[in-house]
This record gives structure tokens, C-alpha cells and sequence, in this order.
């Protein structure tokens, strides 16, 4: 049986402005076959075992980067992660808004891809694996990756603090609001928006927002008490439960329920929300 995730806090407080957390995750002679679903959040995984990563897309099978991530969809895709043997992986969670100061590239690049921080040519990630690996235990390996973190963030405070203030109001609202209404009422130009968007985020404000109340509706499917799948979408914030399945598919390439049935998808197997 897997283990769920084990989650850490971010200590430093420059680092906790753009990192949700710190997560650890080991299994012992798996093989596994998880489904991936888009995320709202960026994580940057390092594979600290043996066993490699295989990114399986459209039955096309190609071996990951020991240190890899995958930026933002606003679809679902053919894709799985599969690995076979022990697994030891080690990653970092950023807020939807916080992956932009470390890697300093418009996160609209990385759009619906898979991709190694070699592949961007982000060379520390190779010398930060290293260290990574070296470490004796939990507590080393958290030491290490924030003092390396805080070695290249760039802190630009000012655009940055504008945008997190913004992109949490707008999260917070209602979802009948649009965001044009949102940006007339806030005094804020909506090409200027969109153009935050694109270099923190990766997603338009409209598309985000959908792809949030998704999670949010499927998180109350895997941990909430439910036994409607209309009270679901409701309590989500759907108008109804056509709108609510009709976004499922877009995101898990399948109904709520057959999604449930299938329990394959790297949330259900390792319980990471």
C-alpha cells in the first residue's frame, strides 16, 4: 500500500510568500501508473532514487529529468507518470503566483508541458539534486533547498505584491463576477491583467479561475462526505451539475463518477491536495 505524501512548512519568511510547502514521498518495489490531471499549483519534483521517471503522452513514452515540472493545463491530456522500483521523491509546492521569481521565465512558457529544469536551462537544479541526494535525512534536505532557494530569488517586491493582492481578491469572488467587471470596479486595465497572468501564473484570469473551482469541487469528492454528485457541485459553486460534470471532463477526461472508479490519478494514489 502507498504512502500519502508527507508534507513540510517553508520556515523562512521571504520563502513562505511563494512556497506552499515542502513535500516528501517514498513507496518501496512499485509500479505505478498515475494518471495526471491539471494542477492549480506548480511542483518541482526531484527524483532522489534509482528508478526513473517515464512521462507517458498520448503512448508516447519519454524518461524525465531528475529534476522536472510541469507547468499549468487547462485541459486534460493523455498523460501518465510511470515508474517501476523504489521511489523517492522530494518536492516543492508554490503558491499558483510563486514559481515566477526563482526561474525568472514568463510561466506561460511552460504552458500545458512537461518539462526538466535543464530544458530551460536552469543549471542549478542539477547542482541543488546533488546536494539533495547527499542529505542524510528530512531535516538536512529542508535546510538545504531553502538556503539554495534563497540564494537566486529575485524579490520584486513591488510588481510581485501587487499581483498576489489581486490574483487572491479575485479567487475569493464570486464566480458569477466577471473579470472584466472585476477589472472596472478595481481600476485595473484587463489587457495589464492578463499580462500579470501570463508571467506569474501561466493561465488567463478566466481559465485559472475555472481550473480553481474544479480542484475545489474535487477535493470535495475525495475527502468530502457526499452522496450526490449535484450537492457536490453546488457546495463548489456550480450554478449546476451539468456545468460542474462538463468541467470535469475538460480536466480528468471523465465524468465524477467514473473518475471515482478508476482511482488513479496521482491524488488519489498519493493523497496530495
Amino acid at each position: 500500500m502507498l504512502n500519502s505524501i508527507k508534507t513540510y512548512p517553508v520556515k523562512n519568511q521571504l520563502l513562505k510568500k511563494y512556497i506552499k510547502f515542502f513535500w516528501e514521498y517514498h513507496a518501496n518495489n512499485s509500479q505505478l501508473n498515475h494518471k495526471l490531471i491539471p494542477q492549480r499549483n506548480i511542483n518541482l519534483r526531484f527524483n532522489l532514487s534509482e528508478t526513473p521517471h517515464f512521462l507517458s503522452l498520448n503512448n508516447q513514452e519519454h524518461k524525465l529529468e531528475r529534476v522536472y515540472f510541469s507547468g499549468l493545463h487547462d485541459c486534460f491530456t493523455d498523460a501518465h507518470l510511470k515508474l517501476s522500483g523504489e521511489i523517492h521523491t522530494f518536492g516543492i509546492c508554490f503558491f499558483p503566483e510563486g514559481f515566477y521569481p526563482f526561474i525568472k521565465i514568463p510561466i506561460a512558457e511552460f504552458k500545458n508541458r512537461i518539462l526538466g529544469l535543464g530544458e530551460i536551462g536552469f543549471k542549478m537544479g542539477e547542482i541543488i539534486w546533488e546536494k539533495l541526494s547527499g542529505a542524510n535525512d528530512i531535516t538536512e534536505r529542508l535546510d538545504i533547498i531553502e538556503k539554495e532557494l534563497l540564494s537566486f530569488v529575485i524579490d520584486d517586491s513591488k510588481d510581485s505584491d501587487n499581483f498576489i493582492n489581486i490574483f487572491k481578491t479575485l479567487v475569493k469572488r464570486d464566480n458569477s463576477l466577471q473579470i472584466s467587471e472585476f477589472c472596472k470596479f478595481n481600476n485595473i486595465n484587463i489587457r495589464t491583467l492578463e499580462r500579470m497572468y501570463n508571467k506569474y501564473v501561466g493561465l488567463s484570469a478566466n481559465t485559472y479561475r475555472t481550473l480553481d473551482r474544479f480542484h475545489f469541487g474535487l477535493n470535495n469528492i475525495l475527502y468530502g462526505d457526499y452522496s450526490k454528485y449535484s450537492d457536490v457541485a453546488y457546495d463548489s459553486g456550480y450554478f449546476d451539475q451539468m456545468h460542474f460534470i462538463r468541467d470535469f471532463k475538460r480536466f480528468t477526461g471523465a465524468t465524477p463518477k467514473s473518475f471515482a472508479k478508476q482511482n488513479d490519478s496521482l491524488l488519489q494514489i498519493a493523497k496530495l491536495k
